[in-house]
């Protein structure tokens, strides 16, 4: 690459050493408000001081032409980095943040692509020509119409960022002077630069000033930053504090005029502070008369008051203080609010919250008496149950007495009803710890269903079997259909039992000279087989509102039952948790004088294999 290096383009290099210097600086510090800004400006201004030292340094055309575009990949970044800067170290215009600061970028995007693809339409140059004949090589060229708008767009950036600063630095206090003349600096010497290039005054003929007075802005604002600690101390003025606050506030002069205003009591009385300044506090607060009159004459206050604001209801902490000079003569009044309207809702939820618990603890009270009721339920349930277990203990030892007696009579007839009476005590007493355990079971969570192939007519027949005796002691029919074509289902065939002896023994315990029925027939479809149990009975019935009372733990039906009829009230709360827990249900049916039905089912898949192998 043909280059020659001259004192200028020296010059610019050592400076853009100090560009990259501050650039890293401010990267350090990005996240204080104008670092970043700042950073990508030094970067700018760091490769349009390279790019333009190689320019001067350049001997050919297309060796310039190349550096050029280079260079204006800083120059189009410069303003919108200048803009960004005034804009985020003052904190004017919210609405460019560091989201949104993409579209500035816009332009200067549109611009570096005409540059790149000039030659097919030549729309930034319509001719360029390198001037070589001076002390350094000058890039010169005849300009096309985009040139101008980016021209345009750039002073645009650049005006209104200096605009921003120079407003700044007139609100910011003396005491920051130092900073505030490097600002100066910073702002007004790109402008002189640039009037002396555009004006032809340049006593180095075409060589672009520009560049080195942004480099003089770069130094005077790199001055801020290590001597003054710009971007570590920044000044901040009285109505920035102001502007940052949340709470409302409003200073009036003595005659009610208000004199101050922050952005917050803009947005609430929905005005800017240009037209809220200088009025009486009557003529701009109109939307509250009332409140207006409440404090018009009023020095110091501090309360709660309700407004309505649009179309919903706030509350405001109102705090009036009273301005004094350095004399300490009244000079007016400070207005300040803070919106409580969320703190307020918040009362009103821990208020609803405060309820809602004593509802809470008053079912908690029902819960506990409830509980309270369910011990005493068992304690009259172990009074029942000793009574229940003593009866049956204390007939065994009789009999066995007996017993013993009628061996050495060698009465064997009578002997052997003795013998009969020990084996019903005995039967009634195991059939009342199997249901106590059972149960206990149950409320431990430790029932579990075991899932076996099992033939439906051998599990009715051993409850046949049990049952006999019970039939025939109250000389009872039973009646069983539907058994023999059952066939082989897959379950639990334990439970299954456990289940129907439940329901035949009740029925041929409640039932005297009748007849006890049971029936099973598989319902359903193809999709959802089912086996369905019933057992019917001819005995006295029961009340339908005593119906459901069944199914609660050692509840009885009928009080009035007598003594060998009633028993621990476990049976049927077993059988029809069983029928629930294998994906079932347990009903009855039943009227006084009518009889009882108590039809349970469960889903009977029928295994293929299953069936031969129990055949087999």
């Amino acid at each position: 690459m043909n280059v020659t290096l001259t004192p200028y383009n020296s010059l610019l290099i050592v400076l853009s050493f100090v560009a990259i210097a501050i650039a890293g600086y401010a990267l350090k510090k990005r996240a204080m408000p104008g670092a970043l800004p700042l950073s990508l400006l030094a970067c700018a201004m760091f490769v349009w001081l390279v790019s333009y030292a190689m320019e001067l340094s350049s001997q050919t055309l297309p060796v310039a032409l190349w550096w050029v575009r280079l260079e204006f990949a800083g120059i189009v970044a410069v303003p919108v980095a200048w803009l960004w800067f005034a804009v985020e170290y003052t904190g004017s215009w919210s609405g460019i943040n560091r989201r949104r600061v993409w579209l500035l970028g816009i332009v200067p995007l549109i611009t570096m692509i005409v540059i790149l693809t000039n030659e097919y339409h030549r729309q930034f140059w319509q001719s360029v020509v390198l001037i070589t004949d001076g002390p350094f090589t000058v890039f010169d060229s005849r300009h096309g119409f985009w040139f101008w708008v980016h021209t345009a767009y750039s002073y645009l950036c650049l005006l209104c960022g200096t605009g921003l600063i120079v407003r700044f630095i007139r609100r910011t206090p003396g005491l920051f002077r130092g900073q505030i003349g490097a600002m100066l600096i910073a702002v007004a010497a790109p402008w002189i630069g640039n009037i002396i290039y555009l004006a032809g005054l340049s006593p180095w003929g075409k060589l672009d000033l520009t560049p080195f007075a942004l480099t003089v802005s770069l130094i005077a604002i790199a001055w801020s930053v290590f001597s003054f600690r710009l971007l570590e101390i920044r000044p901040i003025a009285r109505d920035m504090v102001l502007q940052s606050m949340s709470d409302g506030v409003i200073a009036v002069d003595e005659q009610g005029r208000i004199i101050e205003v922050n952005r917050a009591a803009q947005t609430m009385i929905g005005l800017p502070a240009s037209q809220i300044i200088g009025k009486h506090a009557r003529e701009v607060i109109v939307q509250w008369p009332d409140v207006v009159a409440r404090y018009r004459d009023m020095i110091e206050v501090a309360e709660e008051i309700e407004v309505t604001v649009g179309a919903e209801r706030r509350w405001f902490n109102v705090r009036i203080s009273p301005i004094y000079d350095a004399r300490r003569a009244y000079r007016g009044r400070l207005f300040v609010w803070r919106d409580v309207t969320g703190e307020r809702l918040i009362r009103e939820e821990l208020r609803r919250n405060n309820e809602r618990l004593l509802e809470v603890q008053q079912a908690l009270t029902s819960a506990l008496r409830a509980a309270e009721e369910g011990n005493r339920v068992k304690s009259v349930f172990l009074a029942h149950m000793s009574h229940e277990i003593r009866t049956p203990l204390t007939a065994i030892m009789g009999y066995c007495q007996l017993l013993e007696a009628g061996i050495e009579r060698q009465n064997l007839a009578q002997t052997r009803a003795d013998l009969e009476a020990i084996r019903v005590a005995s039967g009634h007493l195991l059939s009342l710890a199997n249901n106590v355990l059972e149960m206990a079971w149950i409320e431990a969570g430790r029932s579990e269903v075991h899932d076996i192939a099992f033939e439906v007519m051998d599990v009715v027949l051993d409850v046949i079997a049990t049952v006999q005796p019970l039939i025939r002691r109250n000389r009872n029919h039973l009646r069983v259909e539907g058994a023999e074509h059952a066939g082989v289902v897959q379950g639990d065939p334990a439970k299954v039992r456990q289940i129907l002896l439940n329901l035949v023994s009740n029925a041929a315990k409640f039932t005297t000279g009748g007849e006890v029925a049971v029936r099973v027939a598989h319902i359903g479809d193809a999709l959802q087989p089912r086996i369905q149990f019933q057992v019917s009975d001819t005995g006295s019935g029961i009340a339908p509102d005593r119906i459901e009372r069944l199914f609660t733990p050692f509840a009885i039906a009928e009080e009035h039952v007598g003594r060998d009829q009633r028993g621990v009230g476990l049976g049927l709360a077993i059988s029809r948790y069983y029928c629930r827990l294998m994906g079932g249900d347990l009903s009855i049916e039943s009227a006084p004088g009518r009889g009882t039905t108590v039809t349970f089912w469960i889903p009977a898949r029928v295994p293929q294999g299953a069936l031969a192998r129990v055949k087999c």
